[in-house]
């Protein structure tokens, strides 16, 4: 049956020379490698099958070897990856993605595959929505897009376009095997409850409430990308032998500085920070005079202005 394009698939991995491929062991995941096995002639560039062992679940041992005999099977090079969450903070959700994505930026690869699809692109935008995201989180994943942990890695998701029930169908008629991690039934996780609880509840009032809120999801993408050219233009008018003229950028008024801002922010991949206190830098530049020292502190990053000149570190070079 019809599941995924492969030009489509293979115009993602682009110049990629080697591609680890994200195996969880679940039906999304093992859905994608059996796809990826019968269509690997067709593409680019060598594909490796990745686990990785969180250690969480008792059963853990027994999901890698049911991932690493399958991949057998299927004639696809596997690797198993156990990590350690020790010293990665007590949210455990966060330990494990932070652990994971390590482990496969550590593989060598120059690209990770991962399962991610539409129901999870819904899931995504309404953890942005709850958390107050702007434009940039509201977008929410990307098809193709630098990886957050290693920048000179890329990260696809073919699956984006796939509903939960198209993947269904897929692995119904493809025999294909996967195991339940009952975590996923723990409503005490964010993902989950929206997963769970909220979505069904959703859909249940508004049937096409995923068609709907994807449409909602590339229409977000689009503002991004224009608001992305208008800073593009913005920060060609105030630059300054390298720096930023702050006369220049206190011209432009709160909202365009922000907006500036989110995008040096955004090109340099630089997540995580407070939307506050890139208002209150974007504000204190507009009321400061000459003598005023300001300055923008995020992890990894600095903006200074001093004097005339606004000038960006980032973790000792140049930001981009």
């Amino acid at each position: 049956m019809d599941f995924l394009n492969i030009k489509t698939v293979a115009g993602l991995l682009g110049d990629s020379r080697h591609c680890v491929l994200g195996i969880s062991g679940g039906v999304d995941s093992m859905s994608l490698l059996t796809w990826v096995a019968a269509n690997s002639r067709h593409l680019p560039c060598r594909i490796t099958a990745f686990h990785v062992d969180h250690g969480i679940h008792p059963s853990s041992h027994a999901w890698a070897k049911f991932v690493a005999d399958h991949c057998a099977q299927l004639g696809i090079q596997c690797v198993i990856s156990k990590v350690s969450l020790e010293g990665l903070g007590n949210n455990l959700e966060y330990a494990a993605r932070k652990a994971r994505y390590k482990a496969f930026c550590s593989s060598g690869a120059d690209t990770i595959m991962l399962a991610h699809h539409a129901n999870d692109q819904c899931e995504s935008f309404l953890m942005k929505l709850f958390r107050g995201s702007g434009v940039r989180g509201l977008k929410s994943m990307s098809a193709k897009t630098p990886c957050w942990y290693d920048e000179n890695i890329n990260v696809v998701r073919p699956m984006l376009g796939l509903t939960r029930s198209h993947i269904d169908a897929f692995a119904r008629a493809s025999d294909v095997r996967w195991m339940d991690d009952p975590s996923n039934s723990d409503n005490q996780y964010d993902r989950n409850y929206i997963r769970n609880v909220i979505w069904p509840t959703i859909t249940d009032r508004f049937d096409i409430a995923d068609i709907n809120t994807l449409k909602s999801i590339e229409h977000l993408s689009e503002a991004w990308q224009l608001t992305n050219q208008f800073a593009q233009q913005d920060l060609q008018l105030v630059m300054l032998d390298g720096d930023m003229d702050w006369t220049k950028v206190r011209d432009l008024g709160y909202l365009r500085i922000k907006n500036l801002l989110l995008y040096i922010l955004d090109s340099n991949n630089i997540y995580g920070f407070s939307i506050n206190h890139v208002e209150q830098f974007s504000q204190g530049l507009i009321k400061a005079d000459m003598d005023s020292r300001n300055e923008l502190s995020l992890r990894g990053f600095c903006m200074r202005k001093i004097g005339k000149r606004i000038h960006v570190e980032l973790s000792g070079r140049q930001a981009a």
